[in-house]
């Protein structure tokens, strides 16, 4: 429970502390519907994701399969004739018995198929629970993309509006003689490199939108929804970026013991350890007991009813060398789910490590950026184009100081999307289920 709860925590922290409000003043400060949205979002891809359904689904049967797992197996009835005469007169039989029979002790068998059902059920819980925590942390990455490409593409769309404004200027000048004509190209052709740019990140933002919504059940009704919710993030993304808060740096232990693949081991070694308990109760004498009524031939010529009374048990060392093979066989599963949870610790400490390493990196790049520094230079813009029209400041120092700007802008943006990527790729990575699982996720074959 520590260990789930340790995830959850993690997750929560990389989907709603970098999107959805992540400090009270930053959120009052944009209004705060923009988390709403976001919340949202994740909402409507938590009930429609096709995946999530059929782990749902795949919940609900391992479930459903706990309360009949270990229960007794259904009484017998049998019936018995003797000394039948010709013609098959059953009335005329010499004897007659019907008896009802059950077992009446399993050798702990019930128990222990029980546990192992329970088992399944909770390895068929943390999957859905991991999935849908690795799927979210996804749907943030994909989002901040979506919303990082819409952002670098206004500010180059503003580089280009005061680049049509110095082109105003220097084709007025060109008219009366006080311009040259490679002043011209030059801004034109500045003018196709920001277009071409603007572009590029058009169709990053639609790769990062089209992921996200694959994400989704693909129906009209759905899509609608996710559209219209993008398009409001994507009206204020510049403002929505700046809500991006990174949280520290978190404990490699925590987060390896933490991990999908750690605690999937965890829960083999428990499947495990309920089939070596299974084994040995299969090696276990078992009662059956029965009871039933009997007509039998007297000695005056008719016929005699009585009860009957019966018993049975199973005598498991006349199968002594199959019954050591099979515990043998559960222990040494059992063994192999221990080195299966080494193995796994061992490859998510070097992978998590890996990514942690990156996220703190990312960070670190966007610190720094300094926002005040950088406002300052966007203030004196205007002033600068107004400065080249009276012809005080050259062209080439004007491209040179709006390209400096406009890539220092988008650096920033840049940085903040990667570290925020980072950081959902981390929990991401951390929750992802392996494709093929190491164990059963099924009951083995035998009576329930």
């Amino acid at each position: 429970m520590t260990l789930t709860h340790g995830l959850h925590t993690i997750t929560a922290a990389a989907i709603y502390g970098l999107l959805a409000a992540p400090n009270l003043a930053t959120s009052q400060a944009i209004g705060g519907p923009d988390s709403l949205i976001v919340v949202e979002v994740q909402d409507i891809i938590r009930r429609t994701n096709p995946e999530l359904h059929a782990r749902r689904a795949a919940l609900t049967a391992a479930e459903a399969r706990v309360p009949g797992a270990g229960s007794f197996a259904p009484a017998v009835l049998s019936a018995e004739l003797e000394e039948v005469p010709g013609g098959f007169d059953v009335a005329q039989a010499g004897s007659f018995r019907v008896d009802l029979s059950r077992e009446l002790f399993s050798g702990g068998r019930r128990g222990a198929r029980r546990a192992l059902a329970a088992q399944v059920a909770e390895r068929a819980r943390l999957e859905l629970t991991l999935v849908e925590r690795s799927l979210l942390a996804s749907a943030s990455s994909f989002l901040v993309r979506y919303l990082g490409g819409i952002a670098v593409a206004e500010r180059l769309a503003a580089q280009d509006s005061l680049l049509a404004g110095a082109q105003d200027a220097v084709t007025t000048r060109f008219a009366v003689g006080d311009s040259r004509y490679v002043d011209v190209l030059r801004l034109r052709a500045e003018r196709l490199r920001t277009r071409v740019e603007i572009a590029q990140a058009r169709a990053e933002a639609l790769r990062g939108r089209r992921t996200l919504t694959g994400l989704a059940e693909p129906a009209d009704t759905v899509l609608g929804q996710l559209a219209a919710r993008l398009d409001r993030l994507a009206s204020r993304a510049p403002e929505t970026l700046e809500m991006l808060s990174f949280p520290p740096v978190p404990n490699l232990d925590s987060l390896v013991q933490a991990s999908a693949p750690v605690q999937l081991a965890e829960v083999g070694q428990r499947e495990a350890a309920a089939g070596v308990r299974l084994a040995i109760a299969e090696q276990r004498t078992r009662v059956n007991a029965s009871v039933g009524v009997q007509r039998f031939g007297g000695d005056d010529g008719g016929h005699r009813v009585g009860p009957t009374l019966g018993a049975s048990v199973t005598l498991p060392f006349t199968a002594g060398a199959a019954g050591r093979a099979a515990r043998r066989a559960a222990e040494q599963e059992l063994v192999g789910t221990r080195a299966e949870l080494r193995g796994a610790k061992a490859l998510a400490r070097a992978e998590l490590g890996a990514a942690l390493d990156q996220y703190e990196v990312a960070v670190a790049n966007a610190a720094l950026f300094e926002p005040a520094l950088l406002r300052g230079a966007r203030e004196e813009r205007e002033n600068a184009l107004a400065i080249y029209r009276t012809g005080t400041l050259s062209l080439l120092e004007l491209l040179d100081f709006e390209r400096a700007l406009t890539q220092a802008e988008i650096s920033r943006l840049r940085s903040r999307v990667a570290a925020a990527e980072a950081f959902a790729e981390l929990m991401a990575g951390a929750a992802n289920v392996p494709e093929h699982s190491p164990f059963p996720a099924a009951l083995p074959g035998g009576e329930s």
